[in-house]
């Protein structure tokens, strides 16, 4: 039974039950879930402990003004649903939720001045970047951030001959480094290969370095992915100078080792 069905007809059955989390986002539309939505939980947030099978429960204080119905679930609003995940998921999850509520419009600088905001839970918030087009996206942005590169841009605008024009997934505009993931959907015909090597090969005419980035990449590849991205933007003109050199190989090495374990 689809998620949004599972969580509508539990919260009509219990009345303290208010959806939330990622079961939430979910509902509100949003691509948060790791797995098959049948094998997901739904979580609720209510004031005492439910035991209800299928269901993990938080026992938590709510608001009346966080708590709304959409698509007949009872669950906390889109603000509420993104603070909660900034506050309790893995931040590369929780920027990849909030990307997508803050193209749905979600103020960001009205949720860094909620209460019992913590220091972590700002610095998730600030790392927000509507531009990101897909999950992966986002993840691809927060390991280049947290790798000790400087922030790219999103959806930077390249003018093309013939008034044409592409928009690049990251990058650095100074620099003309830019970083695209590959996904599998969109990018595994051999016309849609043939496509993105036209187009990349007009973007490097035009000065563009472009790095793509397979679906393997993340989480198995990203001490070489870090080490290729960082090369090119100092091949370009970047100093990071020696504090930021040594934290960058001391994020490359950090990752090499995770990648012995997946």
């Amino acid at each position: 039974m689809p998620l949004t069905e599972r969580a509508r007809r539990i919260t009509h059955a219990i009345p303290q039950a208010v959806a939330c989390r990622q079961t939430a986002a979910h509902v509100w539309g949003l691509r948060v879930l790791p797995n098959s939505e049948s094998e997901w939980p739904i979580e609720l947030t209510a004031s005492s402990y439910l035991t209800v099978p299928g269901c993990v429960t938080y026992i938590a204080p709510l608001p009346d003004e966080d708590v709304t119905k959409h698509k007949g679930v009872r669950l906390t609003t889109m603000e509420r649903t993104a603070l909660d995940c900034a506050r309790w998921l893995p931040r590369m999850e929780a920027v990849a939720i909030l990307d997508q509520f803050a193209r749905k419009g979600v103020d960001m600088n009205a949720l860094w001045h909620r209460p019992l905001n913590s220091w972590r839970l700002r610095d998730t918030l600030s790392l927000v970047d509507r531009g990101a087009r897909s999950p992966r996206e986002s993840w691809l942005r927060i390991i280049l951030i947290e790798g000790g590169l400087p922030r790219p841009a999103t959806q930077i605008r390249v003018n093309l001959d013939d008034d044409r024009s592409a928009y690049l997934d990251l990058g650095w505009e100074e620099f003309k480094v830019a970083v695209e993931y590959d996904g599998r959907a969109h990018h595994t015909s051999p016309i849609d290969q043939q496509y993105d090597a036209d187009r990349r090969d007009e973007l490097r005419r035009h000065g563009w370095r472009v790095i793509a980035v397979r679906r393997n990449v993340i989480p198995c590849q990203i001490a070489d992915l870090l080490h290729h991205v960082a090369s090119a933007l100092i091949e370009r003109g970047w100093q990071p100078g020696p504090e930021g050199t040594t934290r960058i190989l001391r994020r490359i090495r950090a990752a090499r080792r995770r990648s012995r374990f997946l």
